[in-house]
């Protein structure tokens, strides 16, 4: 299975078909690059982009 990518918070999924972060419904498989957040209340970027949990976030959703 591919994973995809929450179009709402660009939390990047490997199966299933709602997004465990913002619970949205709208996924694509098409998305350009990721960012890799470890520890989200410690990271700037994590900040800056609006991630609340540990995981791969999709930089460009098409």
């Amino acid at each position: 299975m591919a994973e995809k990518a929450c179009k709402t918070c660009h939390l990047i999924i490997k199966e299933g078909v709602k997004c465990p972060s913002c619970q949205g419904e709208n996924l694509s498989e098409k998305y350009s690059g990721y960012i890799v957040v470890f520890d989200p209340e410690k990271s700037e970027l994590a900040k800056k982009i609006g991630a609340k949990i540990p995981g791969k976030y999709a930089v460009k959703i098409k």
